[in-house]
């Protein structure tokens, strides 16, 4: 589709972006590709909100004034320079040299903030839904070292006149290469442990006995029966509630995460908020550090 991002001219083939935009390095837009390829479930959050994870999927790239559908309709050519992008159009290959936009197309539907809790959706409505302009990190859930994260902000929000999604509803999302980082969930430096907590999965539900076995400022490890009905339920990308008590100082925690992965016996939660009085607010580092000294004094955490 020609003229997605900026007006056709009257030959319909796209215009050039506005010459003030600097052309991105093509090496960035491969490895951008790499790491968020067409059809790869990703995760995203509201800038300085990641305690508010939402789903999606993408589902095409803008590249200049042009969407791109599959990864087949790509193809990238080695020079001595830099990438250059070879583009399908009517089964010939359009080379571009000159990318001065790149953006992530997903679809805008407009209940997915309901798989929150009523918390998180309350906030979500007092700060108003997704709109031009806003900030948003994309995580991939397509990684070999890391978790990809990259910032955007949406461009618009529009409903597709033709192409394979026709009458569909779509955020675009324009990419900020040089903010692409592989994020190491579990960078931190561990620490062993043999504690026992709870955890479960709404804050009506009952609690589920289990271990925890590690943790670190951004993630825990527990540790539970192979037979246990709340492992089953422990699927990747759910939302977890983990009370943990150190005993030694009289104090709870109450964390909320969500299943990175999950294993034999085990999952891995990362950490996206805790209890604060009778709300739960984004989990800061003095947060996580505090946790962490906390859990230190424990015998069973070291």
């Amino acid at each position: 589709m020609f003229g997605f991002l900026g007006a056709k001219n009257r030959t319909n083939k796209p215009e050039d972006p506005p010459a003030g935009e600097t052309a991105i390095d093509t090496a960035k837009i491969v490895e951008l590709m790499r790491c968020f390829p067409i059809g790869a479930k990703v995760r995203y959050f509201p800038e300085f909100r990641k305690d508010i994870i939402l789903d999606s999927i993408i589902i095409a790239y803008g590249i200049n004034n042009r969407l791109i559908y599959t990864q087949n309709d790509i193809h990238v050519r080695d020079e001595a320079d830099a990438p250059v992008l070879l583009l399908d159009d009517d089964w010939k290959d359009e080379t571009v040299r000159d990318v001065r936009r790149f953006c992530f197309i997903i679809p805008d539907i407009g209940n997915l903030e309901y798989e929150l809790d009523y918390t998180s959706r309350a906030e979500l409505a007092n700060n108003g839904q997704i709109q031009r302009g806003d900030h948003l990190t994309l995580m991939s859930l397509f990684n070999n070292r890391g978790v990809p994260h990259i910032d955007t902000h949406v461009r618009k929000r529009v409903t597709l006149k033709e192409g394979y999604y026709a009458n569909h509803a779509v955020i675009v999302l324009e990419a900020l290469p040089d903010s692409l980082d592989h994020v190491d969930q579990r960078q931190q430096a561990r620490v062993q442990s043999n504690l026992p907590v709870k955890i479960r999965f709404s804050n009506e539900a009952e609690w589920h006995p289990c271990v925890l076995t590690d943790f670190s400022e951004s993630s825990l490890k527990i540790g539970m029966d192979e037979d246990s009905a709340a492992l089953a339920m422990l699927t990747p990308r759910k939302t977890v509630f983990v009370h943990i008590t150190a005993l030694h100082q009289d104090r709870e925690f109450e964390l909320k995460g969500k299943v990175l992965r999950k294993g034999e016996g085990f999952a891995v939660i990362t950490l996206g908020s805790i209890l604060k009085g009778e709300e739960f607010r984004s989990l800061e580092l003095l947060d996580a550090l505090d946790l962490k000294a906390s859990l230190l004094q424990v015998p069973a955490a070291r």
